[in-house]
Parts: structure tokens; C-alpha cells; sequence
């Protein structure tokens, strides 16, 4: 049995269809079925009762969840532990990021400070806001990129660093395709397609709507860009999201509108403000201010 059978395991659960919890894992379904027979058959007992529309948990499918919910959660925190351990004599640095790295040069950003600081050793931990959040209250990680939008009150030390608008992902061929701005309220009566429910653009995209004077009808949450891009192109729906995140996938099946009423939300870096920061930390917090200021991101 493998960590990652029982993750495949877990993504078929938490979306009780074979075919998106594919798409969201990147695989092709045939092979998360094989992985998921094979797990079946190592322990002898039928975990999902399948059926053509969904999946279910068979009685001692319910009772594994638990199990492998846990295991996965205890090798999470393991990984982060055992980090510490791992070449004593670099200096740490682990860094909490929502899953926006490459969209917003990040990526390019903390390699290019690793090549000028090689005696620092940088973990990344990618995660939805709620879970970095509770990282970095647990001082578990020494930073977090993340969503503003995202933050209680002012329980945090922000260094915002990069501010972004909302804009609308159709179909080709959907009437707004034809139009380069529209008022939100015009697609009152459409099917949305959000970002999973939670703290973080599936709030920036509700709060929109409701502004514009309607409850936006949400047929589809799913975790992954690319998902969404893909079910706004098979005409399914329409989204709101990021403006660098749709420019970053470039994607030539879906039409980029704009709103003429601009939401925005900020990527900042975020500290504990009653912790000491190292010199590492205080280190990369500069280095991450002026990169962003020379690339006037």
C-alpha cells in the first residue's frame, strides 16, 4: 500500500466521481480506477460501491476514509518534521503558498533567491488558505504567500506585494465573447463555475455578484484552474477568476470579458507579527520586496 493510493482514494471520496477526481489528480480515469482495484484487492473488501453517476463508500470503505484521512494527515505533519532535521547545517526557511505560484512568478522569484543564498534551504508547502493559515499560526511555516481576501482582521503582519482584478471566463461563442467589457449584473441568470467553497476568491466571486445585485448560481466547485477552464470551454458555464492566473494559461478555447466594475484582492507575504523574525526570514522579505518592485508585478 502507497501514501499515494490512499490520496487517489481520498480524491475519489471527497468527489464521489472517478472522472473528476482524474481530472483534478491529472490522471487519466482508467488509471485511478487500476490504482483504486489494486488498493481493493490488497485488502480484500470492496471500498466504493460505483454506479454511472456517482461513487459511495461501502461500510468498510466509511470505516478506511478514517484510517487513510488520518495517515495522510500524520505523514503531512511527518514531512514537516523530518524537514527540520534534513541538512543541519543549512539555514531553514519553509514557506506556506496557496496554489498561485507560477501564475504570479513566485516560482521564478524563490529560485532565483535560493541561487543568490545558497546556504539557505527553502521548503515550500502548497495548500488552500485556511490550511497555510493554520501552518503559520502553529509556527509551522515562517511565511505564507497568500490571498489578503483570505485574512481575519489584523491578526497578521501583511507585506502586500501584488494586487490583481476579477474578470469573467466564457465559451467561445457565448454572447458575452462578442463584448470586450460587461456590467457583472448582465450575467445574473448565468451558470457559474467557482474555485472550491472557502476563505479566498469563491468569496471574492459571491461578494461580487451579490454587489451587483444577484445570488450567483454555482452548478460546479472544483480545486484546479485547469478543470474549470476546461468545463467553461465545453460550455457548461461561466467563472470569475484571477486575471494573471487566466492570462498565465493562455488558453485559446474560452474568452477573457471584462467587468466594468473592478474587484480586486492583493498576493502578500505574511509573517506572525509577534514572532521574532530570523535573519533568514527578514532576509527573504526584502529580497521578495524588491524583486516584486524591479518586476513591477
Amino acid at each position: 500500500m502507497e501514501i499515494q493510493q490512499l490520496k487517489f482514494f481520498l480524491e475519489v471520496v471527497k468527489y464521489k466521481n472517478f472522472t473528476i477526481a482524474a481530472a483534478e489528480l491529472c490522471i487519466s480515469q482508467s488509471s485511478l480506477s487500476k490504482h483504486i482495484k489494486a488498493l481493493e484487492n490488497e485488502l480484500g473488501v470492496k471500498l466504493l460501491e460505483r454506479s454511472a453517476r456517482s461513487v459511495k463508500l461501502t461500510e468498510a470503505g466509511s470505516e478506511f476514509f478514517d484510517f487513510a484521512d488520518g495517515i495522510i494527515q500524520s505523514y503531512n505533519e511527518m514531512q514537516v518534521k523530518m524537514n527540520t532535521y534534513k541538512e543541519k547545517n543549512k539555514k531553514k526557511l519553509t514557506i506556506g503558498t496557496i496554489p498561485v505560484m507560477s501564475q504570479y512568478g513566485i516560482t521564478s522569484l524563490i529560485v532565483r533567491f535560493t541561487k543568490q543564498h545558497v546556504d539557505i534551504d527553502i521548503n515550500i508547502i502548497e495548500d488552500r488558505s485556511p490550511e497555510i493559515l493554520a501552518l503559520l499560526d502553529a509556527s509551522k511555516i515562517d511565511l505564507a504567500f497568500i490571498r489578503t481576501i483570505a485574512l481575519p482582521g489584523d491578526t497578521y503582519k501583511v507585506n502586500p506585494l501584488i494586487d490583481d482584478d476579477l474578470i469573467m471566463m466564457v465559451p467561445k461563442g457565448h454572447p458575452f465573447a462578442k463584448k470586450s467589457c460587461i456590467d457583472l449584473s448582465e450575467a445574473s441568470k448565468e451558470n457559474f463555475i467557482f474555485l472550491d467553497s472557502g476563505p479566498g476568491i469563491y468569496d471574492l466571486c459571491v461578494e461580487a455578484c451579490k454587489t451587483s445585485g444577484f445570488e450567483p448560481h454555482v452548478l460546479y466547485e472544483y480545486s484546479r484552474i485547469e478543470t474549470i477552464i476546461g468545463v467553461v470551454s465545453e460550455g457548461i458555464g461561466v467563472s470569475l477568476l484571477m486575471r494573471r492566473v487566466l492570462d498565465f494559461f493562455n488558453n485559446q478555447d474560452i474568452e477573457i470579458v471584462e467587468l466594468s466594475r473592478k474587484f480586486s484582492t492583493t498576493i502578500a507575504l505574511v509573517s506572525l507579527p509577534h514572532k521574532k523574525p530570523s535573519d533568514t526570514v527578514k532576509k527573504f522579505t526584502s529580497y521578495t520586496k524588491e524583486w516584486v518592485k524591479n518586476n513591477k508585478l
